[in-house]
Parts: C-alpha cells; structure tokens; sequence
C-alpha cells in the first residue's frame, strides 16, 4: 500500500509542476514582449526585462529538471536488486533523459544570465 501512497504523492507533484509550467508559459509571453519592444525601439529598459525573465523562466525550469533528476535517481537507488531487465532498461534510460534536461537547462540558464547582448535566441526547444 506504501507504493501505491507514493506513486499518488509523485502525481500531486506532477500536477503542481504542471501549473508551474503554464506559469513559465505566461512568463515567456510577457518576455516575448520585452523582447519585441527591445529589437523595434531598441529600448534597453525593455532589454534588461527580457533578460530578467529568461533568468526567472529558466531558473524555474531548473529546480523542475533536478526534482525529475533526483526522482529519476531515487527510482534508480530502489531499483539495486531488482532482476526486471525491462524495468531496469527504462528506468536508466529516464534517469539518462533527466540528466541531460538537466545539463540542457543549466546551459540555457547561464546563457540566459551572461548573454547581455542577446546574442543568442533561447527556447524550450
């Protein structure tokens, strides 16, 4: 009964990160906005809101890849014994998946930080 607890646990997470995600999409709209006044009126005020929201949007994005990251990795830890090969397959395949959204997001977020020159077009992509 206790898996069946957790497995509802990581669901209620999941929903929440689910809405954090359509916040992080309305976010990216009102950066897109910024952007948009930046590059037509060359507005650096503008400019420094841009960059200010893809360092929130993507410092969000980032504490939701390492909960994945560390989820993956617990799931791993509990997974030592098992002789499941398909279990253990997909299992190391997520937590490889995680790992790299997560080295993904850590890049974008320095480059959201260090790019003052926008030189540099980021997106979920």
């Amino acid at each position: 009964m206790s898996d069946v607890n957790n497995i509802l646990g990581k669901l209620k997470i999941e929903e929440n990160i689910w809405i954090i995600y359509l916040i992080i999409i309305f976010l990216s709209f009102v950066s897109n906005k910024f952007e948009k006044k930046y590059y037509i009126f060359n507005d650096n005020n503008s400019k420094e809101n841009y960059r200010n929201f893809n360092i929130l949007i993507f410092s969000i994005a980032l504490v939701i890849y390492g909960y994945f990251f560390k989820d993956g990795y617990d799931s791993l830890a509990n997974l030592k014994s098992c002789t499941d090969k398909n279990k253990l397959f997909f299992n190391r395949a997520s937590f490889t998946a995680s790992t790299l959204i997560l080295i993904a997001g850590t890049i974008f977020l320095y480059i959201a930080i260090n790019d003052i020159n926008l030189d540099t077009e980021l997106a979920f992509s």
